[in-house]
C-alpha cells in the first residue's frame, strides 16, 4: 500500500463534496466577504480545513483499528465509529471558531443544535459528508490497491 496515493485519493474524493457543502451552506452563516471571488476563496480555505479533519479521522481510525486499512472491506461498526469522531471534532472546532474566536456566526434563519450552541448545518456536516465520502473512496480504494 502506497499511503501517499491513498491520501491522495481520499482528497480527491473528499474536497469536492467538501467545498460544495461549504459554498451551499454559506448564506446560512454571518461574517462572509461580500464579493463571490472573495466568498469562493473563504469557502476553499475551509473546505481545506474540512479536508484535514477527514485526514486526522482517517489516521485516528488507523490507530484505533489498528489497520491503515481499515475502512475495506466496509464495517458499519468501523464506520460509525468514525463518523462520530468526525462530529465530536467538527463541535469542538465549529464551537472554539464561533464562541471563542467569533470567525463567523449564523444567520437567524440557521438553527441552534440544543445543548451545543452551533448551527445545524456545520453538525450535519460529517453526519452527511464523512459517510458519502466513505462510500465513494472505499471502493476506488480496494480497486486501486488489490
Amino acid at each position: 500500500m502506497r499511503p501517499a496515493r491513498t491520501i491522495a485519493r481520499l482528497l480527491a474524493v473528499a474536497l469536492p463534496l467538501y467545498f460544495v457543502w461549504e459554498m451551499l451552506q454559506a448564506p446560512a452563516f454571518t461574517g462572509m466577504p461580500e464579493g463571490w471571488l472573495a466568498a469562493t476563496a473563504v469557502c476553499a480555505l475551509a473546505a481545506a480545513g474540512d479536508g484535514v479533519i477527514v485526514l486526522v479521522v482517517f489516521a485516528v481510525g488507523a490507530l484505533a483499528f489498528r489497520d491503515a486499512r481499515w475502512f475495506v472491506p466496509p464495517r458499519p461498526g468501523r464506520h460509525t465509529t468514525v463518523v462520530l469522531l468526525g462530529v465530536a471534532i467538527q463541535v469542538a472546532v465549529e464551537w472554539v471558531m464561533v464562541h471563542r474566536l467569533g470567525r463567523w456566526g449564523y444567520q437567524p434563519s440557521q438553527p441552534l443544535v440544543p445543548l451545543l450552541g452551533i448551527g445545524i448545518l456545520p453538525f450535519l456536516q460529517p453526519v452527511v459528508l464523512l459517510p458519502l465520502t466513505l462510500w465513494i473512496f472505499t471502493p476506488w480504494e480496494a480497486r486501486a490497491t488489490s
